[in-house]
């Protein structure tokens, strides 16, 4: 939802600037889109030979993170990992596997525990797979980073074509409007995408991406203490230490009215 809201507050401003414009021909620019293709494909053309294509279509999947994301709850995760902790005691780790857990990194962690695998094996199992995921999100967080600063630089090459085109047809007035306009907005889309788009979606990713990393490490250090027979409450207070201040008071008091 933020990600919606700052786009159509981005965009918005724009759209505001261009119809103030008393320019006919610089709005008939805007209609006809020629130069947001050019900085956008040419953006995305160099994105392409930048690496493989995977990181391309990785890329673009990122974007459902970026509109769609539901950011993990640190204090809830607690609270499902010190319920588990109690089944775990009271009925046996089998008894797990009856539970409903919506987390998939904590499924598979709970999972690994169901099936008696080593502490040390799950352990590994989980942070190679945090491991693996940062990687992917961070190639993500790259790729969009790199657009953004190519984008301004499509902008540019879109600039010296329309200078180019007005500098051969010095002797037609009339096309030299033409020519012109297409230098400017070549150059203003570029600076669009770059600072509207790209390198916003970049660090937003890149923001998503840390929560779910700490996520995934506090289930980690959770899942081990289950795996280990340790006293729920114990399990409570390590897993506090991971949360924010208002949480861990949250945490306390439901402590103290179990």
């Amino acid at each position: 939802m933020p990600a919606i809201i700052g786009l159509v507050l981005a965009v918005g401003a724009i759209l505001y600037m261009m119809n103030g414009t008393k320019l006919p021909i610089v709005f008939a620019f805007f209609q006809e889109g020629v130069e947001i293709a050019f900085v956008f494909f040419g953006s995305l053309g160099a994105g392409i030979a930048r690496g493989s294509f995977a990181d391309t279509v990785n890329m673009f999947k990122s974007f459902g993170t970026i509109f769609f994301y539901s950011p993990p709850k640190p204090l809830g995760l607690v609270n499902e990992i010190v319920e588990l902790a109690n089944i775990n005691r009271r009925d046996g780790p089998i008894a797990m596997q009856n539970v409903e857990i919506k987390n998939p990194f904590l499924q598979n962690a709970v999972n690994m525990v169901v099936d008696g695998v080593d502490a040390d094996v799950i352990d590994s199992t989980l942070t190679t797979e945090i491991a693996l995921t940062r990687e992917r999100d961070k190639s993500a967080v790259e790729y969009l980073k790199f657009m953004a600063e190519v984008a301004p630089s499509m902008g540019m090459v879109g600039t010296m074509i329309g200078l180019v085109a007005m500098l051969k047809t010095m002797d037609d007035l009339g096309s030299i409007g033409d020519a012109f306009a297409i230098a400017l907005l070549t150059t203003m889309w570029g600076a669009i995408f770059a600072y509207v788009f790209f390198k916003p979606f970049a660090e937003k990713l890149d923001s998503f991406s840390k929560s779910d990393l700490q996520a995934c490490m506090l289930i980690k250090e959770g899942v081990l203490l289950v795996k280990g027979n340790t006293n729920p409450r114990v399990i409570a207070d390590r897993l506090s230490t991971r949360l924010a201040p208002k949480a861990r008071a949250e945490l306390a008091a439901e402590q103290e009215a179990a």
